[in-house]
């Protein structure tokens, strides 16, 4: 399966990504420090403590006696900053929201190209497994084809009416920086007329100035508010696309776990009759070399001593012996990978004599025991299983390994020797390092 080329490396996106210049960084600060419970406390006990001083405390009372005009006028002029502010920090928000809707929208595309790698492969392994029939027929999931023409939700994108393109609009413009240095410095400037007598039609406490921050400050709170809406619809947006991405990913893993379970069916039976047949092929390649071994043991004492043993000339067929004989075969057949993998080796089909693994004698020693030993807890286990029978001399138990005097692992060694042989046989040959390193 193609694997396709790298993701570029990714990162989420965060707030901190859209402060961009010290304006933001100003906006992103103030944002930080006023948008807080500290602050609020503050505000609070400022707002109590200075009503307080101001109704029972002589010289702030002459200062400032209730309605507290200057305190009203300070509130207002902070409620005008504090409001481009809030445009700052929604102009940043959406910011930040539609280039998280772009980045998810990538990132699914990516899955779905993923997926569609994974699916693509699982045919092609249908149509190993099954001679070019399809094991599981199913369709993909209808918004991967949409999800590919249609662009990701922008919050532009939902400003649709005259109203909704008028109250962007003001979003965009009032939502900076720039607007709030406007607004702090023309308030500060037109105090600074009136205090010096530049301008005298609105002196202290600035009536006329307070007005229009009241109605500035109407009129931003209701561009906000127009501005929460798209964004909450730009929010749903984001969220039915993301609920169908899952939803169709889900869908395709369900796909492929279907695909999976109908290949795993073939593969367990391809498996069990594998398994079968090698354990055949291994039992009766381990028969014929030993009895090629005995029989040219035969002879060979034959030659020395000038005897014949009985059945000297004579080789077993493997039909001929016991079905327990046969049994005990198989079993060995079956650790035969068990102890090469002991030993950092494996078995596979064989294609090339040169690359056949050559045992040392440390490596023979370990697999002449680990056979010794499975070979003496199936002694045990069958003399344990029929304790009534009468048990002859040749079946007593047997001593571990350590034990065993040379002669007697002698046997046991030279039958780990023929391994390779017998695996050659069977039509198989022994690698060393791996399944991973053929």
């Amino acid at each position: 399966m193609s694997s396709g080329s790298a993701a570029p490396e990714q990162h989420p996106v965060l707030m901190a990504d859209e402060r961009m210049g010290l304006n933001d960084a100003v906006a992103a600060a103030v944002t930080r420090s006023v948008g807080s419970m500290p602050a609020l406390y503050l505000v609070l006990v400022a707002f109590t403590v200075y009503a307080a001083l101001a109704t029972w405390w002589p010289p702030l009372h002459r200062a400032d006696p209730y309605p507290f005009q200057f305190l009203l006028f300070l509130n207002n002029v902070v409620q005008l900053v504090l409001c481009l502010v809030i445009l700052v920090g929604q102009r940043v928000l959406s910011a930040a929201a539609d280039r998280r809707s772009v980045q998810t929208y990538e990132n699914t595309e990516m899955v779905f190209h993923q997926v569609a790698d994974l699916q693509a492969h699982l045919d092609r392994q249908d149509r190993e497994l099954s001679r070019g029939l399809s094991l599981l027929e199913s369709s993909p999931h209808p918004w991967i084809e949409q999800h590919r023409v249609q662009d990701p939700p922008q919050a532009a994108d939902q400003a649709v009416t005259l109203n909704d393109r008028i109250a962007a609009w003001l979003t965009t413009k009032l939502g900076s920086v720039w607007a709030f240095y406007l607004a702090a410095g023309t308030q500060v400037l037109w105090i600074v007329l009136a205090q010096t007598g530049v301008q005298r039609f609105d002196r202290y406490p600035f009536l006329f100035m307070t007005f229009l921050s009241s109605l500035a400050q109407l009129i931003f709170m209701i561009v906000i508010m127009v501005g929460q809406d798209v964004l909450g619809r730009t929010g749903d947006r984001r969220s039915e696309q993301t609920f169908l991405d899952a939803q169709a990913i889900l869908h395709e893993c369900r796909r492929m776990k279907e695909r999976f379970n109908a290949q795993d069916r073939v593969i367990d039976s391809l498996t069990g009759y594998v398994t079968v047949q090698v354990t055949e092929r291994l039992a009766r390649a381990m028969h014929d070399t030993s009895e090629r071994v005995a029989h040219q043991e035969r002879v060979h004492e034959a030659m020395t001593t000038g005897r014949a043993p009985a059945e000297a000339d004579v080789l077993r067929a493997w039909s001929d012996l016991p079905v327990r004989k046969q049994d005990d075969r198989r079993m060995q057949a079956r650790r035969i990978g068990e102890n090469l993998a002991a030993i950092g080796c494996f078995m596979v089909p064989a294609f090339d004599a040169e690359l056949a693994a050559n045992f040392d004698d440390a490596e023979v020693r370990r697999l002449a025991e680990l056979e010794y030993h499975h070979w003496m807890q199936d002694r045990i286990a069958a003399r344990f299983r029929n304790l009534s029978e009468q048990h002859d001399l040749d079946d007593a138990i047997p001593l571990p390994w350590v034990e065993l005097p040379d002669a007697a692992r002698l046997p046991h060694l030279r039958a780990a020797r023929r391994i390779p042989i017998v695996v050659e046989q069977a039509g198989f040959q022994v690698l060393r390092g791996g399944p991973g390193a053929v």
